[in-house]
């Protein structure tokens, strides 16, 4: 794994897999993993991070 390579999620890790990313612009994380957000498929309304959910 390259050092430099981004990372995103609440597990920090890079990107991998299906991602899913925060409908809040000024999210800190921007992108997560399904796995990690608790999902299996893209939602149909607009999706937030816990952590821009709780702002």
């Amino acid at each position: 794994i390259d050092p430099n390579e981004p990372r995103y999620c609440y597990c920090n890790q890079v990107s991998y897999g299906e991602m899913i990313a925060c409908d809040n612009d000024e999210c800190e994380k921007e992108w997560f993993h399904y796995s990690c957000a608790g999902i299996t498929e893209t939602p149909k309304r607009r999706w937030f991070c816990t952590d821009c959910e709780a702002e």
